[in-house]
C-alpha cells in the first residue's frame, strides 16, 4: 500500500511538471494571416500596451570584460524579467533576482534605475531620440527585440513558420534568413500575436545545436498598464538619488564627438544618423558598430579589455579579438585612437574592414 501511495505522488508531480511542455507542443491551428500583414502588425506593435513575464537565455562564452561584464550578462546566462509597457517612452522592467530586484523605469522625461540589493537609485534625463547604447531589460523582451529585428530585415528573406502556443496563446511564426555571407546569424525565428503584432518569442540561431539566444513570454496580458505601476517614486525608497547624464558606458562614449565618422566604411553604408563617436554600418542582420575612442580610454591599463592578448592579423597588424558564435569584435590602435569594430559579422569580415582602415591610416 505504501509503495502505491508514493507512486501516486510521483505520478502527480510528473503530470504537473509536464503540463507546460505538453501545452507548448500541443498542435495548434495556423492563424489566418499572411506574411505581409503579420509584418505590418509587428511593425506597429510599439503602440500596444501589455504586461507580462519573460525568460531569456544566452549561451555566449565571453572573457572578463571588466566594467562591461554586467551589461553583457543577459547574453551569457538566464534571466527572468517582469515588464509593464504602455508606450516607447513609458514602461517598466524588473529583473527578478534571488532576494533582490533590479528595475528600470522609463518616463517621458527620464530613466530611473533602482537596485534593491545595493539600495542604489540613478536618474538619467532622456530625450525622444534614444542614443546608441547597451541593450536594456526591455530591449531584450520578445516584444521589443522581435520588432527591432524585423525592422532591420530589408533585403533579407522572410518566410512563414508553423504556429506555436506561447504563454497560453496561439502565435504566428516568421523566419528571417539573412542573404549576406558575412553575418554570424543563420536565422531568426519569431512568433507574434496575430491580432496585435506583439512578438511573444524570439530565437536567434547561429548554426549550433541550440539557439544562441532566445527570449519568450511565459505570461502575457494585453492592455495598457496603469501609470501608477510604471512610475518610480524615490521618496518611498528613502535613498539618495544619483544623477547621470548617460545610462551606460557605451552611451557615454557615443555622446563624445572625438572623431567624425564617415558615411561609408569599407564599402558598408552607414545606418541611421551618426551618434558622436559611435556609428553602425551594414544592412539587414549583417551589422558592424564602430567606436573611436582616445587610446587607452576603454578600460584601466592592463585591466578588462586591455588585459586580453593581441594577435597577429592577416592584414599585417595586431588586434585584440573577441570571438563568439553571435558577436565578434576587433580592437585596433591607429594613431591616437583605439578603434572598436563589433557586430554580428564574421572575424574575416572584421579583418577585411580593419585592413582597409590600416591601409588608409584611419577612418578617413
Amino acid at each position: 500500500m505504501r509503495h502505491w501511495r508514493w507512486a501516486v505522488v510521483y505520478g502527480g508531480v510528473a503530470a504537473l511538471v509536464s503540463i507546460p511542455v505538453v501545452s507548448a507542443n500541443w498542435p495548434v491551428d495556423r492563424p489566418d494571416i499572411g506574411i505581409a500583414e503579420l509584418r505590418q502588425r509587428i511593425a506597429t506593435s510599439a503602440q500596444v500596451g501589455f504586461a507580462g513575464l519573460y525568460e531569456s537565455r544566452g549561451g555566449l562564452r565571453l572573457p572578463d570584460l571588466g566594467r562591461y561584464d554586467d551589461e553583457v550578462a543577459p547574453f551569457k546566462s538566464s534571466s527572468r524579467v517582469r515588464v509593464w509597457y504602455a508606450a516607447p517612452d513609458r514602461w517598466r522592467a524588473d529583473e527578478l533576482l534571488i532576494g533582490a530586484e533590479r528595475g528600470i523605469y522609463r518616463e517621458p522625461g527620464g530613466l530611473w534605475r533602482w537596485d534593491s540589493g545595493t539600495r542604489r537609485i540613478v536618474y538619467s534625463p532622456r530625450s525622444d531620440t534614444e542614443p546608441l547604447r547597451i541593450p536594456r531589460l526591455m530591449d531584450l523582451s520578445p516584444a521589443e527585440l522581435g520588432r527591432r529585428l524585423l525592422a532591420d530585415t530589408v533585403g533579407e528573406e522572410v518566410s512563414s513558420m508553423p504556429a506555436k502556443r506561447i504563454a497560453g496563446q496561439v502565435a504566428a511564426g516568421l523566419r528571417i534568413t539573412p542573404v549576406s555571407t558575412t553575418t554570424t546569424i543563420d536565422s531568426v525565428d519569431l512568433w507574434a500575436d496575430p491580432q496585435t503584432g506583439v512578438v511573444m518569442k524570439v530565437q536567434i540561431d547561429t548554426g549550433g545545436t541550440a539557439p544562441v539566444f532566445e527570449t519568450a513570454f511565459v505570461d502575457l496580458q494585453f492592455g495598457r498598464p496603469s501609470a501608477a505601476v510604471m512610475q518610480f517614486d524615490p521618496t518611498e525608497v528613502d535613498e539618495p538619488v544619483r544623477q547621470a547624464n548617460t545610462a551606460d558606458a557605451i552611451e557615454a562614449l557615443s555622446q563624445n564627438t572625438l572623431l567624425p565618422l564617415p558615411d561609408q566604411l569599407a564599402g558598408l553604408p552607414r545606418r541611421g544618423q551618426a551618434t558622436g563617436g559611435l556609428v553602425t554600418y551594414g544592412s539587414g542582420l549583417s551589422v558592424v558598430t564602430v567606436l573611436a575612442a582616445p587610446r587607452g580610454s576603454l578600460s584601466r591599463p592592463g585591466r578588462g579589455i586591455y588585459a586580453l592578448p593581441q594577435t597577429d592579423r592577416p592584414w599585417g597588424g595586431q588586434a585584440i579579438v573577441l570571438e563568439t558564435s553571435l558577436f565578434n569584435a576587433q580592437i585596433i590602435s591607429l594613431g591616437i585612437f583605439d578603434i572598436v569594430l563589433a557586430g554580428t559579422v564574421t572575424v574575416p569580415e572584421l579583418d577585411r574592414i580593419a585592413g582597409q582602415l590600416a591601409e588608409q591610416g584611419g577612418l578617413f
